[in-house]
């Protein structure tokens, strides 16, 4: 029964994982085609472009793990799916950095910045203590750089994409559409965390399945509205100026 369920939630979340790749692709291939040259002399550009192509390859990653877990009947070690997710959380980073910090020269706020940084210090340090804690746990992957990389690297997206919710009334009509991306990061963290105790064996494993679910649907949700915009409008492709 618990193996019938696991199979079950590791097969829906590779659906929603697809589709975040696929809506994400597809924005890119919309948004973007023949501006490219803009990605690094417009800001917004560069934001959105790499902040969509981060969650595609780290779908992508998801991808290729279950294909490996399907094929060879065994839990992936460090390997093709890790350099999925480490480019795509790379770029997820470096895009809710830049995007933070065009939000406050944009519209200042300067007293929101203590208490975030105080609870992301705060979340970093927990963070750091439960993976330390936990050892190798019963995840397969023993890497010590990517038991620690994965928490950590998700503790600092999620932090600095908390902005949008500060900023929330802020937001512009693309911009608004990336909200639920605050709360896939919350999903990612709470799967990573899980996952890198109990890897996908036994209830805590079933939770991190559910984790996971979570953050790729509402990535899914918020490439598919922002997608419905684009071609919505006949001046889509303006939506970003």
């Amino acid at each position: 029964m618990v193996l019938d369920l696991q199979v079950t939630l590791n097969f829906i979340t590779v659906i929603f994982a697809f589709l975040s790749a696929v809506f994400g692709i597809a924005i890119v291939d919309a948004l973007f085609k023949n501006k490219l040259k803009m990605l690094f002399s417009d800001e917004k550009f560069f934001v959105f472009f790499f902040l969509i192509a981060g969650y595609a390859v780290f779908a992508l990653g998801e991808l290729t793990w279950y294909l490996i877990y399907m094929i060879f009947e065994t839990n992936p070690s460090a390997g093709m799916p890790d350099f999925y997710w480490v480019t795509g959380a790379f770029f997820m980073l470096i895009s809710f950095i830049v995007l933070s910090s065009m939000l406050y020269r944009s519209y200042g706020q300067k007293q929101k910045l203590l208490p975030l940084a105080v609870g992301g210090s705060l979340l970093l340090i927990l963070v750091s203590f439960y993976v330390y804690a936990a050892g190798p746990g019963s995840a397969e992957d023993s890497s010590v750089f990517l038991r620690y990389f994965y928490p950590l690297t998700t503790s600092l997206i999620l932090i600095f994409s908390a902005n949008l919710f500060l900023f929330y009334k802020y937001l512009g009509p693309v911009e608004v559409n990336l909200v639920p991306l605050f709360f896939a990061n919350i999903g990612f963290l709470g799967g990573d965390l899980l996952y890198a105790y109990w890897g996908v064996s036994g209830f805590l494993g079933i939770l991190a399945q559910t984790f996971y679910i979570l953050a790729y649907g509402l990535s899914a949700f918020a490439f598919f509205t922002l997608l419905v915009k684009f071609y919505l409008h006949s001046s889509g492709k303006e939506l970003l100026r």
